[in-house]
């Protein structure tokens, strides 16, 4: 069986997205001390987790996944001939993803289950992350271009951006908004 030069084209795209579960995983790892590690600078709160709700810990892989995204298609992106709005569309499809899961995952292990374990909770980041990169990958894959794309994928991203940046500074009082250690609301 013969693979067509279109689909040898999107295979340096495939890898690069696989890579970046790893790569992702680790950074976002490491965003969980960002803020601490800044001495609490209100500039890095946009950025990165400030409290321990669910909520914060959803931009463990918000930077990490974008910036993942926006190497890639520098690097491998023009060269496998992808248009910009299908690679962001499918960054963004990578970016929903990760925060569902993690957020189903962990209210169902402590809501249904009653469980509560930190080791939990890192496999639900890396779970996500495979998930993410699948699913942005199968997007990137198989979708067919649409001229929608890039918009919609620059609104879900930047909509997500300002999102986690709203609710950094002005949370709901809703418990996946409260500090799980202090009680408290964002920054």
């Amino acid at each position: 069986m013969s693979v067509s030069v279109h689909e040898r084209s999107k295979e340096p795209a495939s890898r690069w997205i696989r890579w970046g579960i790893p790569v992702a995983f680790l950074l976002s790892s490491l965003m969980h001390f960002v803020y601490a590690w800044s001495g609490d600078q209100t500039w890095v709160g946009i950025l990165a987790p400030v409290n321990e709700s669910v909520w914060e810990h959803q931009k463990l892989a918000f930077l990490p996944l974008l910036l993942w995204w926006s190497a890639g298609y520098l690097i491998v992106g023009k060269k496998s001939q992808v248009s910009p709005g299908k690679w962001f569309f499918s960054c963004a499809v990578a970016e929903l993803v990760c925060p569902l899961f993690i957020i189903t995952f962990f209210y169902t292990k402590t809501g249904a289950f009653g469980l509560h374990s930190l080791l939990l909770d890192i496999a639900s980041l890396l779970i996500g992350l495979i998930l993410a990169q699948w699913m942005g990958g199968h997007v990137l894959r198989y979708a067919a271009d649409k001229p929608w794309f890039g918009l919609c994928g620059a609104l879900i991203l930047i909509g997500l951006a300002l999102i986690f940046i709203v609710f950094t500074f002005m949370p709901p009082q809703l418990p996946v908004f409260m500090d799980t250690l202090t009680g408290r609301y964002g920054i």
